[in-house]
């Protein structure tokens, strides 16, 4: 019960609440540590691969309806990235969707201009958000099922 149903309503209040936030560090793709890791949890967490999608749906509904989004772009991201999450979870390989994570980030460049150095800040916050949604995830009790 805990992971189909409360980690996903958790995940998408928590992307809604942190849309609003800003946290001026200066790094481009750190925002993405929430977003990204809550999207990587419920991808690994959750028996049914597809909940990742109505939870990066939620997100991205909210987020528009809310105005909380930095425009169409900002909000889109949050579904886009639970797409490609969910075409790399639907082969249940763990591994593969904390490493799928990096190149995932860079959807949050989309309808901006992208710079090499952007894109590696992306990639790199990109891969430690797979890494926290493992993690998540992984203290969530999945872990006979990962073993095997």
């Amino acid at each position: 019960m805990l992971r189909e149903v409360a980690l996903p309503v958790l995940a998408v209040a928590a992307i809604v609440a942190y849309a609003d936030v800003r946290t001026p560090l200066g790094l481009p793709g750190h925002r993405g540590l929430v977003w990204l890791s809550m999207l990587v949890a419920v991808a690994l967490a959750t028996r049914r691969p597809e909940t990742v999608i109505a939870v990066g749906a939620a997100a991205t509904t909210a987020t528009l309806a809310l105005h909380v989004a930095a425009g169409p772009w900002g909000a889109a991201r949050y579904l886009a990235a639970a797409v490609l999450l969910y075409a790399v979870a639907a082969r249940r390989r763990p591994c593969l969707v904390v490493l799928a994570a990096a190149p995932i980030h860079l959807v949050a460049l989309a309808g901006s201009v992208v710079s090499i150095e952007r894109a590696a800040f992306h990639l790199v916050f990109g891969l430690t958000a797979g890494l926290l949604g493992w993690a998540i995830a992984f203290g969530m009790g999945r872990r006979r099922e990962w073993v095997s």
